[in-house]
């Protein structure tokens, strides 16, 4: 992988073990069809299977659409000598499981700002009705400018702004350990995804983050901006001006229910309740003013139209550990 790579002159320092490329697609996979004499597997979801137009017809490409199972890659011939996946996150995860099962080199072209699925070391893959952890190959990962949205890879940047934000907030309420703090780079392409590239995984576990993925299932369109400026007006309305309702209690099922999430919420006791308004009184001044000055420098914003609000009323029963379930807990995610 490093002799066809070494001569591609956008390149950034490695990702792990993985190669992080910047690079016309065709021109990478054609690479990779130079590189090895044998058979090499095309995986894509339904949306970009375009991508492997022309190699395709190869006597040595073996083509499979996925639909989110990892299943039907192991029905391929024993000969593949290394599998190139083009697609979200499900699909890039399916390929680089394979990979590793089966020891050979991957290649991903991510289609997803969040670049969800190029870079994990461990995920839930589903294999038929079975889903599991799964140990994941390194991937060489290409990306290509026209696959990948340059508004979605800035918003995606300020999620990784924010969790860092959210995470001062949950450590003043005593809830978890701050997280690092993500400088934006200038804003053109190269810059924008090599820092997405070398976001820490634990900046990763912001509850926007959580937000934007949700979105994206509903297909709404720039989930990642969407969700970055629902949660931060959420947050700066918070700060701002939102008061524990005492003697309103959430009806925890009733939501988990309602939000279909397999998640669990955890109940905080009347002293960590008691603890937590204090603090908010504390710490409002400050974190109101920068969720002020956050949003005042928001431009443009997404349209109201874009997307409603069940996602982001319903947050806290998918990140049970995320800033929203403190608003929750006071009462204030109803509406």
């Amino acid at each position: 992988m490093q002799q066809v790579l070494s001569s591609v002159p956008k390149r950034t320092p490695p990702l792990g073990a993985a190669q992080v490329t910047f690079q016309s697609a065709k021109q990478h996979i054609a690479a990779h069809f130079h590189l090895y004499a044998s058979k090499l597997a095309l995986v894509s979801d339904k949306t970009h299977f375009s991508l492997f137009a022309g190699f395709a017809l190869s006597p040595r490409a073996i083509s499979l659409v996925l639909e989110g199972d990892a299943l039907p890659l192991f029905s391929l011939p024993e000969g593949v000598c290394c599998i190139l996946a083009a697609g979200g996150r499900e699909t890039l995860l399916a390929a680089r499981c394979f990979a590793e099962l089966r020891r050979i080199p991957c290649a991903v072209y991510p289609t997803d700002a969040l670049l969800s699925g190029a870079a994990e070391q461990t995920a839930f893959v589903p294999f038929g009705e079975e889903l599991a952890a799964r140990p994941l190959a390194p991937a060489d990962i290409c990306l290509d400018e026209s696959l990948l949205s340059l508004g979605e890879g800035w918003a995606a940047l300020q999620l990784a702004r924010l969790s860092h934000f959210e995470s001062r907030a949950l450590s003043a309420f005593g809830m978890g350990e701050v997280r690092p703090e993500t400088e934006l780079p200038e804003r053109t392409f190269r810059p924008v995804f090599s820092a997405l590239c070398a976001l820490p995984e634990e900046v990763k576990a912001g509850e926007g983050f959580v937000l934007a993925s949700l979105l994206q299932k509903d297909g709404v369109p720039s989930p990642n901006a969407l969700a970055y400026f629902q949660l931060l007006s959420l947050y700066a309305a918070f700060f701002l001006k939102g008061k524990p309702r005492k003697a309103y209690i959430p009806d925890y099922a009733l939501r988990l229910q309602r939000a279909g999430s397999p998640l669990t919420s955890y109940v905080p006791t009347p002293e960590e309740y008691a603890a937590r308004a204090l603090t908010l009184e504390r710490i409002r001044g400050p974190f109101a003013s920068e969720a002020q000055r956050l949003l005042g420098e928001l431009q443009p914003r997404p349209a109201p139209a874009s997307g409603g609000t069940s996602r982001l009323k319903y947050l806290p029963e998918y990140a049970p550990c995320g800033l929203s379930a403190v608003l929750r807990d006071f009462g204030l995610m109803e509406w």
